[in-house]
């Protein structure tokens, strides 16, 4: 038996519309942009510090390539003494030697010198460095923020009898 086609029958199943229907929906989509922008800041924040820790070993580096160019004085208080012109050029002709303009391209300033003490060479570096890696196609023009990152090492000769 078939039921009668009648307009005043209710129909047997009725499928009523909830006032939640396309929630899961919106949820769904905010959350995954919620997190592929966490991921994103996760990665910048990554890149960031490793090119951070390049600088700092660029930095170690030359101030140890600096204190290489010692002289001895051999007086009354035998002691070791630093050029400063000779600790510059020593620092620029390391940091060029190691690419340290090619693996962190925003490198802006080196400074060197020799500390008040006559055997302690300092270096500063001074960087902006992109939350976006230079291979980062399309992301690189959406995001053009830099970040300043320094970085100063030292090395001392010591003369021991």
């Amino acid at each position: 038996m078939s039921a009668p086609l009648c307009g005043s029958c209710p129909p047997r199943h009725r499928i009523r519309p909830s006032a939640d229907d396309g929630q899961t929906t919106v949820l769904t989509i905010g959350l995954t942009a919620v997190v592929v922008a966490l991921l994103l800041v996760l990665f910048a924040a990554t890149g960031v510090l490793i090119q951070a820790r390049k600088v700092q070993s660029f930095a170690d580096g030359a101030a140890l390539a600096g204190a290489e160019q010692l002289a001895f004085e051999l007086d009354a208080d035998p002691r070791v003494v630093l050029d400063p012109a000779s600790v510059q050029g020593s620092v620029g002709e390391y940091l060029a030697a190691v690419g340290a303009q090619e693996a962190v391209p925003g490198i802006a300033a080196v400074s060197s010198g020799v500390a008040e003490d006559g055997a302690t060479v300092v270096v500063r570096i001074e960087a902006q460095v992109s939350l976006v890696p230079p291979s980062g196609g399309w992301a690189a023009g959406l995001f053009p923020a830099t970040v300043p990152v320094s970085a100063e090492g030292s090395s001392r000769t010591v003369l021991t009898r």
